[in-house]
């Protein structure tokens, strides 16, 4: 009796297949013995199904519908009133008892085949979910001059996503395929099945006497002229072949894109048009008049050269300016009217009784109340006649406290105390009342917090619970922190923001000070200080020594200066400002220290260096 042919295959979700896993098909003497080791039903659009329990059942050989192939799969299409549900399967990566092949019936090969199927599904599950992040990632890690522009990155995203999408599948389907071996036993169960339907002749029979004989079929004739490697590059066209026709479209299309952008993106970095230096172009007119001009730009360099005088180097953090000349504190405390008010000036709102307006509009005399030093603001009083000693001012305070942490740690549970007084006729203080400020928590690095404060009085004096200034123990706040500040609501904590900045030297402080304009007239001084802190060319470690004025003149732009002049900023408005020339070239992001001759023993309170070009 003949030994049944057993096969097992690895069923895959494919056109119009309903179930999917690991199956086994063994062509017995009488019928199609079908084993469903592990199966679940599936249909397009719709979830998988339960896993069913290993099962088995025999079907007769004229139930079999269909038997064809597709690419590397099999189709086999059985009657539905023989066996249901499952009874359309798309087989791939066969394993059966073949001679020189692995047997089915060892639990290790049915393992194997678990694993494929599993392995298979990961890798379309890794086709749906991958190609969206990576393209992505792609669009964000791109070099400009690879993608630019929203239209360009999106492009780079889907080329990426789709790429990848089409390499995971076809990763997915090269995991499927079990080579050549598959390939023998997939062709074997087809002649075996062909055979049993009666579509092939008998080949025992015709071994029997007086049985027809079967035909001989005579191998494929080679053709002329074939390569030896022309076996190795027909398994790669069934390879292709094997991919639906969408895939087999969408590959070609997807490598020609990757190539075109690959090729743009090295004709433009490599083989872009370049501005042609000044020499070149003056080559282009005559190698006499290019030796010339070189010789006349090397001979006025040597001379300017020469004629300059030279200066030792130095640099500098920051520009020396009064906005900082006594350092910067923990935390800033800016007083304020409203959102609209950035001159930080705390005033009291005065006012009198009735004697005191009579008095007024007699011509009485008006004078000013004092303060003590420290005091954050003094308010104009009435005189009165009581003895000859004036009547002191009454009033009261309605402003807004906000106070900035300029520390590159958290603040937490601090206190600021606030002692309002007036002044009496003997000029002491009086009707003294005080607030106490707490914030609760931690007030994280270049993070602001506001009070409204009201209390009756005429002078306050400020005490924070945190003092000192900033140092290499607290740090500073990240210029990022203070860039978010340039947005607040309150004019006076914008204004800090870009002081700050300013301070850090960071660019982004022209940017603050520019939507700080127009000024009012109270904070132009304030706003002139930053901007002189923001140029290119800045002064510091200015000093007064032996009579002379000695100062680092700092270059941070990106070409160098030739020639400036330093200039006193007038503290009082009429004054004439002192001025010296200094003929010297800067390099970029370099500094020179200059002594010069200093008319009198005062140094300026703050210098601006102008370039000669302005």
């Amino acid at each position: 009796m003949p030994r049944a042919f057993s096969v097992a295959a690895l069923a895959i979700a494919e056109g119009g297949a309903n179930a999917v896993g690991a199956v086994r098909f063994t062509c017995a003497e009488a019928e199609l013995e079908v084993e469903l080791v592990r199966v679940a039903g599936y249909a397009e659009g719709f979830a998988l199904g339960a896993v069913a329990a290993p099962v088995r059942f025999g079907v007769p050989y004229t139930a079999i519908r269909g038997l064809f192939r597709r690419g590397k799969a099999l189709c086999v299409a059985l009657d539905p009133s023989a066996c249901s549900p499952h009874n359309c399967f798309v087989l791939a990566r066969f394993e059966g008892d073949l001679p020189g092949v692995p047997g089915v019936t060892s639990p290790a090969a049915m393992e194997a085949m678990e694993s494929a199927y599993r392995a298979r599904l990961r890798a379309r599950m890794a086709s749906w979910i991958a190609p969206a992040p990576l393209g992505v990632l792609a669009a964000a890690l791109a070099p400009d001059y690879l993608a630019s522009g929203p239209l360009g990155t999106a492009s780079l995203a889907c080329l990426v996503a789709l790429a990848t999408w089409l390499a995971l599948r076809f990763v997915a389907r090269l995991a499927t395929w079990g080579g050549p071996p598959s390939d023998r036993l997939r062709d074997a169960l087809v002649a075996e099945m062909s055979h049993r339907m009666g579509f092939a002749a008998d080949r025992l029979a015709a071994s029997s006497p007086g049985s027809p004989v079967a035909p001989v079929f005579a191998p494929r004739p080679t053709p002329l002229g074939e390569r030896p490697g022309r076996e190795h590059r027909r398994g790669v066209e069934e390879g292709i072949d094997a991919l639906p026709l969408r895939a087999r479209v969408l590959v070609p299309a997807a490598l020609a894109v990757i190539g075109i952008v690959a090729t743009m993106a090295f004709v433009q970095r490599f083989a872009a048009p370049r501005d042609q230096p000044p020499a070149e172009r003056q080559a282009a007119r005559g190698v006499g008049q290019v030796t010339r001009g070189a010789t006349a730009a090397l001979l006025a360099a040597e001379v300017r050269e020469r004629a300059e005088p030279s200066f030792p180097r130095c640099l500098c953090d920051r520009a020396d300016s009064p906005l900082w000349r006594s350092g910067v504190p923990i935390l800033s405390l800016l007083g304020s009217t409203g959102p609209d008010d950035g001159a930080g000036v705390i005033a009291p709102i005065l006012k009198r009784d009735r004697a005191d307006d009579a008095e007024s509009e007699a011509g009485e005399g008006q004078g000013e109340a004092s303060a003590e030093p420290g005091d954050a603001g003094v308010g104009p009083g009435d005189d009165g006649r009581d003895g000859g000693a004036p009547r002191p001012a009454r009033g009261r305070y309605d402003f807004e406290l906000a106070v900035v942490n300029n520390s590159g740690a958290p603040v937490s549970d601090f206190r600021v105390l606030l002692t309002f007084a007036r002044r009496d006729r003997r000029g002491e203080r009086a009707g003294i009342t005080e607030r106490g400020l707490f914030w609760e928590g931690a007030l994280g690095p270049g993070r602001a917090v506001k009070w409204h404060v009201e209390a009756p009085g005429t002078e306050v004096k400020i005490e924070p619970g945190v003092t000192g200034n900033l140092d290499g123990e607290t740090g500073v706040a990240s210029p990022d922190a203070f860039f978010q500040l340039t947005r607040a609501r309150y004019r006076v904590v914008r204004i800090h923001a870009a002081m700050m900045l300013a301070w850090l030297r960071d660019p982004r402080a022209r940017d603050a000070l520019v939507s700080l304009l127009p000024a009012a007239s109270a904070e132009e001084a304030t706003l002139d200080r930053i901007r002189r802190a923001t140029a290119d060319v800045i002064s510091c470690s200015v000093a007064v020594e032996e009579g002379r004025l000695r100062a680092c003149l700092f270059n941070g732009g990106v070409a160098p200066v030739r020639g400036v002049t330093l200039r006193e900023v007038a503290a009082v408005e009429g004054s004439a400002p002192r001025s010296w020339p200094v003929a010297a070239t800067l390099p970029v992001h370099e500094g020179v220290e200059v002594k010069l001759p200093l008319e009198g023993s005062a140094a300026p309170e703050e210098l601006e260096v102008v370039p000669q070009d302005r």
